[in-house]
C-alpha cells in the first residue's frame, strides 16, 4: 500500500484515487476557501466513503484540511482574489450607506428644481378678522369659567395639527364652543395664539431657513443646506414659557368671569386658583409680577381662597350644604318681568362670590358683638360653654342669620 503524503493525499502520479470519484456539487474554489473546520471534515468524509480504501484524513488545521482536499481535487484557490473581512456590517454602517444613498437622491431631485425648497413646511397662512379676537377671547374664559379645564388646553392645543382658518370657520368653532366642544375650544386657542401673534407651541422656527438650490448637471454631488439648527432645548423651553404665560392669561380671564360659587369652588379643587398665585403672587425671594396688583388679580385670588376656607372649614368641606346656605331665597330673587311672570321657574340663584368673601369680616365682627351679651358671660366674662350651649351644631353663618345679622349689601 502506498504511504500518504504529509497531505495525507496518496503520492502515485500514474494513478489518483479522485478519478474514482466525482466530486461533490457544493464544493468549489470559492466553497471551499470559505468553508469551516465541519464542512471540511464533512467532504473528506464524503470522499473516504466513496472510494475503495481511506484516501483523506481530518487531524491538523483548518487550512491543513482544505489544502488536502485542494490536492485532491486538483482545486486552485491561488486563482480566487482576497478573501474579504468576516463579520456581518454592523447596522450603524447599513444605516448610513442608505441614508447617503437617499440623500444623492434627493440632492439630484432638489437639483431639478428652480424653486427654493424648505426643511420644514409652510403653515397655511391664515386671513382672519381681527375684530374676532374679542369674541375668541371670551367664548375661552367663559368656557374655562365653566369647565375649570385651563390646566389642560394648552396640552391639547399644542397636539392638534395646524389647520387653515377663515371667519366662517372660527365662527362655527364660537358656536360649538358654548355648546361645550372642548374640541372646538381647543381651535379657538390656537386661532386666538395666531390673531395675538403669541404661539402656544414650536409652529414656526426662524432658525430654520429656506434652501436655494442652484440647478447642475445629473452628476451634481448632495448640496448642503446653508443652515444652523437652533438648539432644541433653547427651541422647547421658549415654546414651553409662551405655553405657559398664555395658559395663565386665559385662566386670570376665566378666574375673573367665573363669578358663581360652583364655579369658584370647581377652579379651587382643579388647582386653577393656586396656579395663579404661584405664576403671579409673591415668593419667598420673588417679588410678584407686575399683573399680580393689576386689574385687582391679587384680590380676585384673595376672595376666592377666603370662600374656599370658609368650604373647607366653617362647613367641613360639605358642599351640599354650603350652596344651599349661600342660595337666595326666592322672596329675594327679581321677578322675570312681562307675561312670563306667572310661569317663570326660578332656577338655583347663588350669591356672588365677592359678596359672600365681603360678608365673612362682618358676620365675625357681628358674632364678636353678640357674645358680649351677658347671656353669654359669666362675671363678666364671656363664656364659651354658654354659647355653645345656646348654638349647638350651628356653624358662624348659621347662628349669623339666627340673630337677624345676615347681610350682603351690594356697594
Amino acid at each position: 500500500m502506498s504511504e500518504l503524503n504529509p497531505f495525507g493525499v496518496f503520492p502515485s502520479a500514474s494513478f489518483h484515487p479522485s478519478a474514482l470519484m466525482t466530486r461533490p456539487a457544493d464544493l468549489d474554489a470559492a466553497s471551499l476557501t470559505n468553508a469551516s473546520g465541519a464542512q471540511l471534515d464533512h467532504w473528506i468524509t464524503a470522499v473516504n466513503q466513496a472510494l475503495p480504501k481511506k484516501a483523506l484524513i481530518k487531524t491538523g488545521t483548518v487550512d491543513v484540511r482544505r489544502r488536502r482536499l485542494a490536492d485532491f481535487f486538483n482545486i486552485d484557490l491561488s486563482s480566487l482574489p482576497a478573501a474579504p473581512s468576516v463579520g456581518p456590517v454592523s447596522r450603524d454602517a447599513e444605516i448610513n450607506k442608505r441614508q447617503w444613498e437617499h440623500l444623492r437622491s434627493l440632492g439630484a431631485e432638489w437639483a431639478e428644481k428652480d424653486t427654493a425648497f424648505r426643511l420644514v413646511p409652510e403653515i397655511p397662512s391664515t386671513h382672519l378678522n381681527q375684530s374676532l379676537l374679542p369674541r375668541i377671547r371670551s367664548a375661552i374664559a367663559e368656557t374655562l369659567a365653566r369647565t375649570g379645564a385651563a390646566s389642560s388646553l394648552t396640552s391639547s392645543a399644542s397636539q392638534q395639527a395646524e389647520q387653515p382658518m377663515d371667519d366662517e370657520t372660527v365662527q362655527a368653532l364660537l358656536k360649538s364652543a358654548a355648546d361645550g366642544d372642548m374640541q372646538a375650544l381647543v381651535s379657538l386657542f390656537k386661532v386666538q395664539a395666531t390673531l395675538s401673534g403669541t404661539s402656544n407651541t414650536a409652529i414656526t422656527n426662524p432658525g430654520l431657513t429656506t434652501v436655494q438650490v442652484t440647478p447642475t448637471a445629473p452628476s451634481v454631488s448632495l448640496p448642503t443646506p446653508p443652515t444652523t439648527l437652533p438648539d432644541s432645548n433653547s427651541v422647547m423651553s421658549s415654546s414651553s414659557d409662551s405655553a405657559i404665560l398664555l395658559s395663565g392669561n386665559l385662566a386670570i380671564e376665566a378666574l375673573k368671569k367665573a363669578d358663581g360659587l360652583r364655579d369658584v369652588i370647581r377652579q379651587l379643587e382643579n388647582g386653577d386658583v393656586a396656579r395663579i398665585r404661584d405664576l403671579y403672587g409673591p415668593k419667598r425671594g420673588r417679588e410678584a409680577n407686575p399683573l399680580w396688583n393689576q386689574n385687582n388679580l391679587r384680590g380676585t385670588i384673595n376672595r376666592r381662597e377666603r370662600v374656599g376656607k370658609e368650604l373647607r372649614e366653617t362647613f367641613g368641606g360639605d358642599k351640599e350644604k354650603f350652596f344651599e346656605f349661600f342660595t337666595i331665597p326666592d322672596d329675594e330673587q327679581p321677578a322675570p318681568a312681562g307675561k312670563k311672570r306667572k310661569n317663570a321657574k326660578l332656577g338655583e340663584r347663588l350669591r356672588p362670590v365677592r359678596l359672600v368673601a365681603e360678608a365673612i369680616p362682618h358676620c365675625e365682627r357681628d358674632l364678636n358683638a353678640a357674645k358680649g351679651s351677658p347671656e353669654y358671660q359669666h362675671n363678666g366674662e364671656f363664656l364659651e360653654e354658654l354659647w355653645e350651649r345656646k348654638w349647638v351644631g350651628m356653624n358662624k353663618w348659621e347662628i349669623w342669620r339666627a340673630i337677624g345679622k345676615e347681610d350682603y349689601p351690594r356697594n
